[in-house]
């Protein structure tokens, strides 16, 4: 008699969590019967912020080390602003047919690209040397929420989570006849972004976005070159002398950048609409 109660018990068990299981899928069945896929393309143009706003210091005629090169020590300072693109794969999810807006789940692949800013770059091309450049890849999944006003204005926000991939071309200067050839390796960082904006159809709408890229650890490679010199020439190979007389001696080691964007977002969406 036991055995029996007991297997009744789990008989009943396992159809509760069957019912539950069938409900969940009717639910959500019913919760997304019209919700259809949507891609996105996007272009942007963004205001750097954190440590690429950051400002080089000047010793004598030159910003950044003795040779007029950034290094480690000054990478990504003084930087230009953004330019980007996005792609994003979507699906969207009506809620009691639009009445209540729209969801978008979705997963979207950026690129930012910059340099660094108007007056480096021109010192870098008097001097004949080579600035690096900037390459952000931002991989993101998150959401957005739509609530149409109108036929035509449909207001929105977002947010997404990932991770930025950043990528620095090697830095080359010809001073002192030096030669050398810094050349970066930057690791991945957490990675997020907010926005807000609005349609102005089915098709286009414009939004504000704030963009962290988190904090990158970027050292040199082992086969950057930095040709030697003699010793009488280290103190201009390596040392810079401020007008307060400090001292600042030139640092290979990795170092930190913690940065964003604040930026403009012009998007195209392409799917099945009403």
């Amino acid at each position: 008699m036991p055995l029996v109660i007991l297997n009744d018990c789990n008989m009943k068990k396992t159809n509760i969590f069957k019912t539950l299981v069938l409900g969940a899928a009717f639910c959500f069945a019913s919760f997304t019967a019209n919700a259809q896929f949507e891609f996105g393309l996007s272009l942007t143009g963004g205001i750097s912020t954190g440590d690429m706003k950051t400002k080089i210091p000047v010793s004598g005629a030159l910003m950044g080390n003795s040779q007029g090169l950034m290094g480690t020590q000054y990478i990504m300072n003084s930087s230009s602003d953004m330019l980007g693109f996005a792609f994003r794969f979507g699906y969207r999810i009506p809620i009691n047919n639009s009445e209540y807006g729209e969801v978008l789940p979705y997963v979207e692949v950026n690129g930012f690209w910059n340099r660094p800013n108007k007056d480096l770059r021109k010192q870098f091309d008097e001097a004949n040397n080579t600035y690096p450049q900037y390459i952000n890849v931002p991989l993101y999944i998150g959401a957005q929420y739509r609530y149409p006003v109108t036929d035509i204005i449909m207001p929105y926000a977002e947010f997404g989570i990932g991770y930025d991939l950043l990528f620095i071309s090697s830095e080359y200067g010809k001073a002192l006849n030096a030669g050398d050839d810094y050349r970066y390796n930057a690791k991945g960082a957490l990675s997020g972004n907010v926005g807000v904006g609005c349609f102005f159809s089915d098709w286009v709408s414009v939004g504000i976005y704030y963009y962290g890229f988190g904090s990158h650890k970027i050292m040199l490679k082992e086969n950057s070159e930095i040709d030697p010199l003699p010793i009488s020439d280290l103190a201009a190979r390596w040392t810079q002398y401020y007008g307060d007389g400090v001292s600042l001696q030139y640092n290979p080691k990795p170092v930190t950048r913690d940065f964003g964007t604040v930026a403009l977002r012009l998007n195209f969406h392409f799917g099945p609409h009403k």
